[in-house]
């Protein structure tokens, strides 16, 4: 009876450590320009865990390639000063493996003479979670 509980708790073990299988992964770039005076003052984005990082006096233009598996976030936004002909924006560009490329463009210009700054303006791609 030993034998057979010994056995069994083996067997479960081993069943219950088995990884996750392997899934879909994307490689995701994030590129934030600021461009005609305009300041980048803070970037956010979900890393390759799917945590939330932000980073602030962030250069223009700002880029950064991670990897995400699917059923992670694709999702990022950047805030700045916009002054009058400025512009703020922010692109992602996501590839599953050996999928087609996709992207899209979020953009802020000021294009009004009577406003003089966008003060910390926001630009975004939208949280959505990756397929598999």
């Amino acid at each position: 009876m030993k034998r057979i509980l010994f056995i069994a708790s083996i067997i479960l073990l081993f069943s219950c450590s088995k990884d996750e299988p392997n899934r879909l992964m994307y490689d995701i770039t994030y590129t934030v320009v600021a461009s005609n005076g305009a300041t980048i003052n803070k970037v956010e984005y979900r890393d390759g865990k799917g945590e939330l990082v932000e980073l602030l006096d962030v250069t223009s233009p700002w880029t950064i390639d991670i990897r995400v598996r699917a059923g992670l976030g694709l999702e990022a936004a950047a805030y700045g000063d916009v002054p009058y002909k400025g512009s703020l924006s922010i692109t992602a560009t996501w590839t599953p493996e050996g999928g087609a490329e996709q992207s899209e463009t979020d953009a802020l210009t000021n294009d009004e003479p009577n406003i003089i700054l966008i003060k910390d303006g926001r630009v975004e791609i939208s949280g959505r979670t990756l397929p598999d």
